[in-house]
């Protein structure tokens, strides 16, 4: 069987469509990598790249990404609303055919350490590729900001894990992980206040007793005037009609209301189908025998 990974880097940049889309052409540079998706969200300010392929090949994709976004990014002239250390931001390696995630912690630690020793900036590992266990969780890392870091990563706790401890000039650090499958996506409120979008991202979250691997965060948007909790699940352990359905119970308490969802990237479709089956309330639903692009 070949073996195929997943790579999804986040990179600090959602409102220049051409430096956007130079970094996707530095991904479609490599045969045998395959660039999927790519997500933009102008008032993140931030893009999201999803390659498929061949390990060897996206691995070298990822690196030339990276290039492209620590020559074309400064992050002293970076505003957005979602967490961020650096030009390229969180990026995970996900196995999918034949790929176990030590392979992946493999690809991982290569990367982190090529993008320290040519590109000069600071890598810290995250979830399974993590080596200190106060960084298995990416908020843990991403919690001071680039901002933050600026001040903090000369200390021996901040030291990352690949390259000097000082942040680039312009790039600022890089957070490299291994992790399971996710879903993104963001939930719309018909509210402006972004302390009560951050009280209803607390009420799920596993970080505050919540759902197993489900993280969020309240973000207002400017652009938009309202405010979205953002967040990322894995669907295999908690299905996303179940954190729509609670982010809709807390919001009535606060006499709000869903507008609208959006999905950030690539979600699988047992996740969508899980949705449709619950919405429509179907009974005794056989997918493989009644959807039609299943049998063709």
């Amino acid at each position: 069987m070949t073996k195929l990974v997943e790579f999804i880097p986040n990179f600090s940049e959602g409102r220049r469509q051409e430096v956007i889309d130079q970094i996707s052409e530095a991904a479609q540079s490599v045969p045998g990598a395959k660039l999927i998706n790519v997500n933009v969200e102008p008032s993140y300010n931030r893009c999201v790249h999803t390659v498929v392929g061949d390990p060897e090949a996206v691995l070298e994709a990822g690196f030339r990404m990276c290039q492209k976004a620590v020559e074309l990014i400064d992050m002293n002239h970076h505003k957005g609303e979602h967490p961020r250390i650096g030009a390229v931001d969180a990026s995970p390696f996900i196995p999918l055919e034949d790929m176990t995630a030590k392979e992946c912690v493999d690809l991982c630690n290569r990367l982190g350490e090529r993008v320290a020793k040519e590109l000069q900036v600071p890598v810290y590992l995250y979830e399974k590729a993590a080596k200190r266990p106060e960084r298995v969780k990416l908020q843990n890392i991403r919690r001071p900001e680039y901002e933050g870091l600026l001040e903090l990563i000369d200390k021996p706790e901040w030291a990352p894990d690949y390259g000097e401890a000082k942040m680039h000039p312009t790039a600022g650090a890089m957070p490299l992980g291994v992790r399971n499958p996710m879903a993104a996506f963001n939930i719309s409120l018909n509210t402006s206040d972004v302390a009560i979008a951050k009280k209803i991202a607390q009420s799920f979250r596993e970080a505050k007793g919540g759902y197993a691997e489900a993280r969020a965060i309240g973000v207002y948007l400017e652009d938009r005037n309202i405010c979205q909790v953002s967040c990322m699940i894995n669907p295999q352990i908690v299905p996303l009609y179940r954190i729509i359905e609670m982010v809709r119970s807390e919001a009535k308490r606060y006499g709000l209301s869903i507008i609208g969802t959006d999905i950030c990237g690539m979600v699988s479709q047992s996740a969508l189908m899980d949705c449709c089956e619950y919405y429509m309330q179907l009974e005794n639903f056989d997918r493989k025998a009644q959807i039609l692009e299943e049998l063709l």
